[in-house]
Formats: structure tokens, sequence, C-alpha cells
């Protein structure tokens, strides 16, 4: 017998016996370990600011074709604690924080000297679809949407888009920034009664849902109601010929917007000139066809309103009433489309522009 046949049988059947025959050598290296790929850690996203409250009657500051339109008391401030504020890439419409954040959405609480800050987790993007900015052809108030950003929200203490008294909930698109100011005034009550009877109006006479205030709507109201006033004209172009869509895009706003105007008088008062003019305004609805002004009333698109009267200096006893009117999905396209008429009562040399 040949000792150590068996082993050279077994490395014929089998090489991988050969360190048990104590054979060695001629094996291939084991391969290296796998180096663990490193995780990336997510991005984040901070906004941040202040929100602060102006007075009841306040608007502005707001740049339109080179000039700044703001009331005498747009500068008195007071930092507003409590309030909501919800920042993310999902427009919220309504007057109250919803019971549930949509994806990606963002909620806090400013604190008592009215500073918020938030952290997102989603990159800072266009514009949704639902709700795009819609510019005017002649867009008269040089505005230039953010090419990205979020859209944020605020929500007083008390507010419900209805009552006097309480922040107006403002809805904005901002680009990303750590130092966002944010204003907010609330409803006067003649502004407040105004709008608790234009609802009850819309709902008899079309069935439309009812209207809240948004702040960018209620401000640019009063700047166009008090700009008529100063300047002795009742026209939805300005004494420059910028029409409505482009004010209501310089004080912030996130698309078109719906005008109805009115110069009211005598009235004895405030709540006085908004009854005389909605009843004005609800005429137009035996006219064939209806006319503007109703039909910008009763349009069931709308869900944001703004309305303003302010009276006359030179011409005591009247009243100059604006209700602006906002889309918040499906921008309002009428004022553009058709653009707004003119009458004896415009600054002189104005001309249609769909402004």
């Amino acid at each position: 017998m040949r000792v150590g046949a068996g082993c050279g049988l077994a490395s014929t059947i089998a090489a991988v016996v050969l360190v048990a025959c104590g054979g060695g050598g001629g094996g291939s290296p084991a391969p290296p370990a796998p180096t663990p790929t490193p995780s990336k850690a997510p991005q984040s996203y901070a906004v941040g600011g202040t929100v602060v409250q102006i007075p009841a009657d306040a608007y502005g500051p707001a740049t339109i074709d080179g000039a700044t339109y703001a009331s005498a008391d747009a500068t008195q401030t007071t930092a507003l604690a409590g309030a909501t504020v919800i920042v993310g890439p999902v427009p919220i419409a309504g007057a109250t924080p919803p019971a549930s954040l949509p994806a990606g959405d963002v909620s806090t609480t400013t604190n008592a000297s009215g500073t918020f800050s938030v952290t997102l987790a989603i990159a800072p993007a266009a514009p949704s679809s639902a709700e795009p900015f819609v510019v005017p052809p002649q867009n008269l108030s040089g505005f230039t949407p953010p090419s990205a950003g979020y859209y944020v929200q605020v929500f007083g203490p008390g507010t419900d888009g209805l009552s006097a008294g309480v922040p107006i909930p403002l809805h904005r698109f901002l680009a990303i920034s750590t130092s966002v100011a944010l204003r907010v005034t609330s409803p006067s009550s003649a502004e407040a009664g105004a709008l608790a009877i234009l609802n009850a109006d819309r709902a008899s006479n079309a069935g439309a849902g009812p209207l809240i205030f948004d702040e960018d709507e209620q401000e640019v109201a009063r700047l166009h109601a008090s700009d008529e006033s100063a300047q002795g004209y009742t026209c939805h172009y300005d004494t420059k010929n910028v029409g409505p869509s482009s004010r209501y895009l310089a004080v912030g706003g996130i698309g078109l917007t719906g005008e109805a105007i009115e110069s009211g008088g005598i009235d004895s008062s405030a709540a006085a000139a908004f009854q005389q003019a909605e009843s004005s305004f609800l005429a137009e609805k035996t006219e064939t066809p209806p006319g503007g002004h109703y039909m910008t009333l009763i349009d069931p698109s709308h869900d944001w309103a703004g309305l303003a009267a302010v009276p006359i200096p030179a011409s005591a006893g009247y009243w100059e009433v604006d209700y602006d009117f906002g889309t918040s999905t499906d921008q309002d396209s009428t004022g553009a489309a058709s653009g707004y008429p003119i009458d004896v009562l415009c600054p002189t040399g104005i001309v249609v522009n769909n402004s």
C-alpha cells in the first residue's frame, strides 16, 4: 500500500480539501469585504421670519409702476403672537388651519415677538399647476413670480375669514428665506358686515358659496378705493392706467382678480356706502345680458374677497367702494381676457389694456 494515495484521490475529486491534506499552496485569495456605501443625510430647508399686525384700515407698502402706495398708519405694527404659520408645497385656501396638513407642509406658531421658524424636508419648487401665477398681458406692476419656493399661510388667533377685529388669513407664495416679513390686518365692522351681506346675496341669487377675506385682496381693495378718493376718479384703472390684476400682484397676491367698483353717495357711514354699492351691483342682474359687476359678484369660482369703502374728501357724504375677488384654484381670467371697461369717471387718457 502506498501512503497518501487516498489524499491524492481526494485532491483529484475536490481541490477544496488541499488544506486538509497538507497541501496549502495554489488557492485563490478570498475576495475583499464589501465597503458599505455611506448613507446620504436627508437635506433640509429652513424658512423663518416675522408676522406683524397692522391697523384695521391699513394697506401697503406696495410699489406699482414706480410709485409706492401705503396708508398713513401702515408703519404702526404689533408683533402677532400665537399665529399659526403653515409652509410647504401645497397651498391652503381656507380661513383656518386644516385638521391634517397636506403632505410636505409644516406648521408652527409665532412666539411673543411674532417670529417663526420651520424646517422642511421637501425642496422648494415652482408653483403647483393647480394654482399657477397668472400674470396679465400687461404686467404694469413689474411682478416677477419666484421661480421656486413654498406656499405660506398665516392664521392669526381667532381668525375665521369673516369676523371683524381678528386677523385676516394670508395666502402667499414666497421664495425660500429665513427673513420673511409678513403683515396682516383685520376687517372693520363695516367690512365684515358687507361681506355677510355679499355672501347672503351670492347664495340667494346664484347658489354660490361664501367668500372669506384674504389679506392681499383686502389690502388691494383699500389701496384702490383710497387712491380713487384722493385722486378724484372712479375706474378699474388708476391714473397710471394700471388695472386690478397688476395691483393685486403688487401687494403679494398669487393670481388674477375680479373687481367691482362704485362711487356712492350720499351716505352717512361706510356701512351705508357698502349697502348702496351692493344694491347697485345686484340691479345689473336685470340687464340683458346681466352686467359685469353682478356677474363678478356671484361668480362661483371666487372664494377670496377684499372690500373697502373710503370717504371722498372733496365730496362730503360720498364714498368710493371697491370689491376685489380672488380664486385660489383655477385662477379667474375674466378681467384679463375681456379687459375691464372704462367710463366717464375714469382718469383722462385711460385705455383698456388688460392689466
